[in-house]
């Protein structure tokens, strides 16, 4: 190991080998994971198992691939990948716990500890709920080791998991392992020579930025400039930062525009016919290989959510690897995957979120800088913002004032949720549980409200006679789609391949592309609606405020796929990005095998076949 354990580390280890459940709030890069690693080792060596969950399936097979590393045979479950399922220690992600729980899986039987990576996620308005029902529901005999980023009301987080699991050692830390240098980058008007602006510390020992009087002739450096002075200053790897894939990839072809060929050329082409030698002539035309190789081999890259996953997982295996000198970047790289640069810059400090252009948050600085620094190589890490001499110079030095956010619970009662706690459960009991949930527990046990929506909730899949159907509770309890129930109420009407690959894009995830229906298939798409409508009814008469709302938007997308079997075509007529395509493909081949073993109906199965091709499932795994 390279690096001396800090204090909060070993409080945190000592902790778990004395058996308690034990809570570790800690910054970005500073350590989390070496003690997921000592719990591990502590717990098989008990001949106990350990799962290891994680909230996305990216950061899943990054701990898959870490923990086979470290020489443990490991398992892999995240929905669309499993891998030596019934191995000591598995990776998984929350949702496949959660139904493991659920189901009262044999495995939980051998199991000695759960940790749950990212455990602040149960602060996430989408997926939270599922990290308070594993906390609830797991098996009181399982102990716990949550690894979480700084929040503000730690002890309340505390004390409600000790409220339902027992003792449990809360270990913490402020401090970031890699001290941050936070520098604003500029030129001047007349004059292209790169200067920094520094923070340093006034009288009141508070960070702040100091403006001569110049500051107002500053300008933008140019990104050639600004490469220029990271290599010459060995401040490499270097992560950029922008809030645009168009300009991730415009300005990573003008970083390598002038950027010659790097020595390492034999190495890189090994590593890149190893993973995509495979691939037919029209795949890699499909995936920019050309384009990307020549970038690669000037030791530039660039990585957003619209590339196709074996693409982002070798960008990614690339730059862990040191092959990979200047990283450009969306701030969805920040998110979760341990993918830390000596530093990192910051282009511009507004963005658009889909409304307006802002100025970006303290709360997301502070997630774009946790990449800056790498423990046990880099000393210091450097986080560099483009000055905008627009922009109050006040501004930046709130930058240094951030306080850590509230982790406030985002429980909520599905119809899913509510059929598997009453097969598990009585009612009495279920309700009981709600009342443990963190919302409660932050609502001063004011639960009337969710008490009132699990009883309505109940009283519709009463009436909807989901506890005589057994195909109809397992599509739900198996998938945790509740858009799938105005389908399940006109299933037996599907005839035609485009009737059940509708019901299937009714419960993918949320799209955020509009895609029209041809009228073709709108009759088809009016049984649909129809059948909302009823049960939007049902949820107004019980008093249910959310309504359940079904979006199709993939069923276009995915029926001129079925219809040409020509992936370039389809995206090119609907102005697609492959990694959006095979993201949600992957998504529709996993819940299309599910339907197809709860129904066994075959045009599930023909559905599943379409998306179960070589380039929608490849992984590096």
């Amino acid at each position: 190991m390279e690096f001396k354990l800090d204090k909060f580390q070993e409080d945190a280890i000592k902790s778990v080998y004395e058996n308690l459940n034990v809570l570790v709030i800690a910054p970005t890069g500073s350590g989390k994971t070496y003690i997921a690693e000592k719990a591990v080792q502590k717990y098989l060596s008990e001949q106990l198992n350990v799962i290891y969950t994680t909230p996305i399936k990216a950061l899943s097979n990054q701990k898959y691939n870490d923990f086979n590393d470290l020489g443990y045979e490991t398992g892999l479950l995240t929905g669309d990948r499993t891998i030596n399922s019934e191995s000591s220690l598995v990776v998984g992600t929350t949702e496949i716990l959660r139904n493991m729980i659920f189901t009262d899986d044999k495995r939980l039987d051998d199991i000695g500890i759960i940790v749950l990576d990212e455990v602040h996620y149960l602060g996430d308005s989408e997926r939270g709920t599922t990290w308070e029902e594993i906390i609830i529901h797991a098996p009181k005999n399982i102990k716990l080791l949550c690894l979480s980023a700084t929040v503000e009301n730690k002890n309340e987080f505390l004390e409600w998991i000790v409220s339902l699991r027992g003792p449990t050692k809360l270990v913490e830390s402020s401090t970031r392992p890699v001290p941050l240098d936070v520098e604003l980058v500029a030129t001047e008007r007349n004059n292209e020579k790169i200067y920094t602006i520094k923070s340093t510390k006034n009288n009141k020992n508070k960070k702040t930025f100091k403006f001569d009087k110049k500051y107002i002739k500053h300008k933008k450096p140019l990104l050639a400039n600004q490469i220029n002075y990271l290599d010459i200053n060995n401040l490499t790897p270097t992560i950029f930062f922008y809030f645009s894939r168009d300009r991730v990839e415009s300005k990573a072809r003008q970083a390598t525009s002038t950027r010659p060929k790097q020595k390492e050329k034999i190495i890189l082409k090994s590593l890149f016919d190893e993973v995509f030698q495979n691939l037919d002539n029209e795949e890699y035309n499909l995936l920019n290989l050309d384009e990307l190789y020549w970038m690669w081999s000037r030791r530039i890259a660039y990585h957003h959510a619209g590339l196709a996953p074996i693409v982002k997982e070798f960008i990614e295996y690339l730059f862990l690897h040191k092959h990979i000198d200047i990283l450009f970047a969306t701030e969805t790289l920040a998110l979760g995957l341990n993918l830390p640069a000596r530093s990192i810059v910051i282009d511009a400090p507004y963005k658009y979120d889909g409304v307006k252009t802002r100025l970006i948050t303290q709360s997301e600085f502070l997630q774009l800088t946790g990449r800056a620094g790498r423990r046990g190589i880099d000393k210091i890490g450097y986080a560099f913002i483009n000055f905008d001499n627009n922009i109050d110079t006040h501004w930046y030095d709130k930058l240094f004032s951030l306080k850590p956010s509230t982790l406030n619970s985002s429980f909520s009662i599905s119809y899913s949720s509510i059929l598997n706690m009453t097969n598990k459960y009585k009612v009495s009991e279920a309700i009981k549980l709600i009342n443990k949930s963190f919302y409660s527990f932050q609502n001063k046990f004011d639960t009337d409200n969710l008490e009132s929506i699990f009883s309505s909730k109940l009283q519709i899949l009463k009436e909807l006679n989901y506890f005589d159907s057994e195909k109809k509770q397992k599509t739900l309890t198996e998938t945790y789609r509740d858009t799938f129930i105005p389908g399940l109420e006109i299933i037996e009407e599907g005839k035609e391949i485009e009737f059940y690959l509708m019901f299937l894009c009714s419960g993918l995830s949320k799209s955020k592309h509009e895609f029209s229906i041809h009228e073709k298939y709108e009759n088809i798409y009016t049984k649909f609606l129809i059948s909302q409508e009823e049960i939007n009814k049902l949820e107004a008469f019980n008093n249910i405020n959310t309504r359940t709302i079904i979006d199709i938007s993939w069923f276009s997308v995915f029926n001129e796929y079925l219809i040409s079997n020509n992936l370039e075509y389809v995206l090119n007529k609907f102005n697609l990005n492959i990694g959006d395509f095979i993201r949600t493909a992957k998504e529709a081949s996993e819940l299309s095998l599910k339907l197809y073993n709860i129904f066994n109906i075959d045009e599930f199965k023909q559905i599943n076949k379409l998306f179960n091709n070589k380039l929608i499932q490849k992984t590096m795994l």
